[in-house]
């Protein structure tokens, strides 16, 4: 299953394109060749059915993860058609379902396919508004689909590109500083589900990180403050790994200083030929490194 973090790239895509359906000549013509190949659908092979489906007191559960069932088998149109592709989805939908909720999953899965239908071709509306677009699409999705289907399918990505859209007029707007931009930026973070702001800060949390170790040691911190402040931003076990990259780090920087020094030495030599200085520098570097580590050497060396 896809994480939060994917889930959210969808949704701020949402707001920049658009459902293309393939055209029906195309479609058939791409699943004979697949039908001869064998198998469902060319794009499919090596993976697994992404989301999942599931009832409670023989109702469908309609949350994000049915969805993302949806959009796994329609990422094949193109490769198979739109009927073909149902019947695959309903075959899935077996599995974990029964004769109500199935059947409920199906109605659902045809008003989605009509929802999607229904977006072709009004991107020229709405080409650089994204607010505009946003519009849009919200109100195609409530021709077609119940509150509660509309909270279920689509409830974090409508926060979230809410959130986007708002974010983009704070950074827009002309009048406000650059630190009020910062503020009401922080104010609308703030504001997302504690899911959503985990996932949105999740990409820069080592930026973050590393910000806040370069103040800690030009405050004159310690390694045991270091390892509470990353503890407390990225959990005790990644707090443990940094500390082995930290020691490994300054294993390799000792050994690179001394490397260097005597290097130095040997090319300051001038009771070696230039041969003989080559062939001590050599001798020593292969005593000091493996062949993998010396590698990275010319990056850390003068010219």
């Amino acid at each position: 299953m896809r994480r939060l973090g994917l889930t959210l790239a969808a949704a701020c895509a949402a707001l920049l394109a658009w459902w293309v359906w393939p055209d029906g000549e195309h479609s058939e013509a791409a699943a004979a060749r697949q039908a001869s190949r064998g198998g469902f659908a060319a794009s499919l092979v090596g993976t697994r059915p992404d989301g999942a489906a599931a009832e409670t007191g023989g109702k469908l559960v309609v949350d994000q993860q049915l969805r993302q069932l949806f959009d796994y088998y329609l990422a094949t149109l193109g490769e198979r058609d739109l009927a073909t592709i149902r019947t695959e989805l309903q075959s899935q939908l077996k599995r974990a379902l029964g004769g109500g909720a199935l059947t409920q999953a199906m109605g659902l899965f045809d008003r989605y396919v009509a929802y999607k239908r229904s977006l072709a071709g009004k991107e020229a509306a709405a080409a650089t508004d994204l607010s505009r677009r946003l519009e849009l699409v919200q109100a195609a999705r409530r021709q077609y689909f119940s509150q509660l289907e509309l909270d279920g399918l689509f409830g974090d990505e409508d926060r979230y590109d809410d959130f986007t859209v708002r974010r983009l007029a704070i950074e827009a707007n002309p009048a406000l500083s650059a630190a009020d931009k910062q503020r009401l930026v922080a104010q609308l973070e703030n504001q997302l589900p504690p899911a959503l702001r985990a996932a949105r800060e999740e990409p820069v949390k080592h930026l973050a990180l590393a910000d806040a170790e370069a103040r800690l040691r030009q405050g004159g911190g310690d390694e045991q403050q270091l390892y509470q402040l990353r503890s407390g931003m990225v959990g005790q076990a990644a707090a443990d790994r940094l500390g082995e990259l930290d020691r490994e780090q300054a294993g390799w920087q000792k050994r690179l200083d001394d490397f260097k020094s005597e290097r130095t030495a040997i090319l300051a030599n001038g009771g070696l030929s230039a041969q003989q200085r080559q062939q001590a520098v050599a001798q020593l570097q292969s005593q000091r490194f493996s062949p993998q580590e010396a590698l990275r050497l010319p990056a850390y060396l003068p010219n």
